[in-house]
């Protein structure tokens, strides 16, 4: 029994060889039959897997979904019977069948394929998915990634000494030389090709018709049409479609390039016939192409209408799929890196698992005492666990419900680290103020020195300023937090958002020259008289609004602090407007500019240009979230630098 289906394995594999994405195949009925008749008799399900995918072979080079449909059962009866192996065949069947009608799934089956060929080391199953993943990106004119597949099937069949796999991958590789036009080495490895398989007494339709398409195209048009010519002999005996197609394509361009259009009609038209029986969309596309050409050449609207047709529909159905696989083509070797990662994290944890199994085993053999002495103790655990875990889910449910939360790990972390610095400066002052203190008491006790008393007090004074203003800095960074939370949770109310403008612009300008005295700048007002009332939580925005006049009127004072006295004059501008269904107001600035870098950051919570102790980070931050989420409008800035700085922020107008 263990002999029987070890042939059936064999003769499933050579079925699979020569037909599944390769360039021969076997006659179409005979085989059928004969895979018939054994898929009719009692088999185990390893065994019928194999023959399903056989079948389904033999089904590719005549009708698509045909083969569609047994690679399905093979694929179904592999997984219900866990045959790993089988799986791996079957979703390489299924791909192949699919390939012309969806390039993206018949990639993910390819790539489903050869992980579980991977995984389970076999070397013949890597070999094919890797010819059939080449395939799609030869068809998609990836040069590069589609030989780099092909040789690597290449070099399996060489590891394996398999010489008729070796056929298959060399003519391949000619094939894929002869799209790109470079003839030498398409000719050489299809010669190669040729001279194998005749040694081995294999098929040789696909290599004629390779040999062919050399020969046409460096005008050798006698020798081209005697290859298509017993390409298409041998491709009618095999019962194989596609080459058959190839072939009449190709001979049907020698007699168009020739100028003989009669012939070149009569065997595109076989061509396309052939490609449509077989489900073959890429071939019914080049057969349509010339069809068109030859019959407006001919002069035959109506004909060249018809083929016109059919190539356009070809055209949207094989173009539009193939720009799709472009775009996720972008990031796929980062995909597969990540894929073959992971399998290799599964591997890993499979054999943890496998240890701890056996560490678990042997522990409860010495703790099954101590288990039953504290079950009940372990129940008030569990129901504790299952409570915590009921209320945990209920505080995610409710995190999840705020948009902004999601940013918690970050904001958590930058909280931790933005007080850290204040909290170790207070320590550090409340420290040295400590050595003062035993100093003065030490210096008191010894003898009054006046001039050390003052210096010691002078110090200590300072630096409880600086424990202070770090502690203030810890103050601020938490109340802006509190902001974070509390944002939106007012009520609306209409609004004249002129004048919120104008009192939180002389708010801001007031502040800076409180904080700066001297400091002086132009302030432009641009407000629309006719801005209708809005809905807005007044206290939030003017939030928003007194924070970007802050920094506006920061910028415009580093750039004047930057340049001699007289070349520059600060100013700031703000706006209002009305739009379609919104308002917008802008906050301009003629300071330093910001550069790209830093904007593509400015709305992150803790991130700021200003130096230490001049800001949280999170003012930019709280705004965005305030315009966004609080209330469904955008924040926007616009920058460059040593011209200046816009922010706009557009509110929408609810009736």
């Amino acid at each position: 029994m263990l002999s029987c289906f070890r042939s059936l394995r064999t003769l499933c594999l050579f079925f699979f060889l020569c037909a599944a994405s390769s360039h021969s195949a076997l006659g179409q009925s005979p085989a059928l039959d004969s895979l018939r008749r054994l898929v009719r008799q009692p088999q185990p399900d390893t065994s019928r897997v194999l023959l399903f995918c056989a079948i389904s072979d033999q089904y590719w080079v005549q009708r698509t979904d045909s083969a569609e449909a047994y690679a399905h059962r093979a694929l179904a009866l592999a997984r219900r019977a866990r045959y790993v192996h089988g799986e791996g065949e079957a979703l390489n069947r299924l791909g192949a069948a699919l390939r012309e009608r969806n390039l993206a799934r018949a990639l993910e089956l390819f790539q489903a394929s050869l992980r579980l060929a991977e995984t389970h080391h076999d070397l013949r199953l890597q070999a094919q998915n890797l010819r059939s993943i080449g395939i799609i990106y030869v068809y998609l004119r990836d040069r590069q990634q589609g030989l780099s597949y092909y040789f690597q099937a290449l070099r399996i069949g060489e590891k394996l000494r398999d010489e008729r796999r070796m056929v298959i991958e060399l003519s391949n590789i000619g094939l894929a030389y002869d799209l790109y036009n470079q003839l030498d080495s398409a000719s050489y490895y299809q010669e190669q090709a040729y001279a194998l398989a005749r040694r081995l007494h294999s098929s040789t339709n696909y290599i004629l018709y390779g040999l062919g398409q050399v020969a046409r195209k460096q005008g050798r048009w006698a020798q081209a049409r005697d290859y298509y010519q017993r390409s298409i002999v041998e491709s009618a005996a095999l019962g194989h479609q596609r080459s058959s197609n190839f072939a009449y394509v190709g001979l049907a361009t020698l007699y168009q390039q020739q100028g003989r259009l009669d012939s070149s009609i009569y065997y595109a038209r076989l061509g396309c016939q052939a490609a449509q029986r077989n489900g073959f969309l890429r071939g019914v596309l080049n057969a349509s192409t010339l069809l068109t050409q030859d019959f407006k050449t001919r002069g035959s609207a109506d004909s060249a209408l018809k083929y016109q047709t059919l190539l356009l529909a070809m055209k949207d159905t094989l173009f539009g799929q193939e720009k799709v696989m472009r775009l996720q083509n972008i990031n796929y070797q980062a995909r597969q890196r990540e894929q073959k990662a992971a399998a290799e994290q599964t591997a890993l944890k499979a054999h943890y698992r496998t240890y701890g199994l056996v560490g678990l085993l042997v522990g409860l053999l010495v703790l099954v005492a101590l288990l039953v002495r504290h079950y009940r103790v372990q129940q008030r655990a569990n129901a504790a666990l299952q409570a915590s875990l009921a209320e945990l889910k209920t505080a995610q449910f409710q995190l999840v419900q705020r948009e902004k939360m999601a940013f918690l790990g970050e904001l958590t972390a930058g909280v931790a680290h933005e007080l850290q610095n204040p909290l170790s400066f207070v320590k550090k002052f409340a420290e040295v103020s400590t050595d003062l203190v035993d100093e003065i008491n030490g210096a008191q006790r010894l003898a009054r020195d006046g001039k050390l008393e003052r210096e010691i007090l002078d110090g200590l004074k300072q630096n409880i300023m600086n424990i202070s203003t770090h502690g203030q800095r810890a103050t601020a960074i938490i109340k802006g937090m509190l902001e974070h939370a509390r944002t939106g949770s007012a009520p609306r109310e209409a609004t004249d958002l002129n004048q919120l403008i104008e009192e939180q612009l002389l708010l801001a300008y007031q502040s800076a020259q409180h904080q700066h005295p001297g400091f002086a700048a132009t302030l432009t007002r641009q407000l629309d008289p006719a801005l209708p009332p809005v809905a807005v939580v007044a206290p939030d925005l003017g939030r928003v609004l007194l924070n970007l006049c802050t920094n506006a009127l920061y910028a415009v004072r580093q750039r004047q602090q930057q340049l001699p006295v007289g070349q520059y004059q600060p100013a700031v501008t703000v706006s209002s407007r009305q739009l379609a269904g919104s308002v917008e107001i802008c906050v301009s600035d003629n300071g330093t500019g910001i550069s790209a870098e830093v904007r593509a950051k400015i709305f992150q919570p803790f991130f700021t240009t200003k130096p230490v102790g001049e800001g949280t980070g999170l003012g930019l931050s709280l705004s965005h979230d305030i315009i966004s989420t609080g209330h469904g409008g955008t924040l926007a800035v616009e920058s460059e630098e040593g011209r200046g700085t816009t922010f706009r922020i557009t509110l929408p107008v609810r009736a």
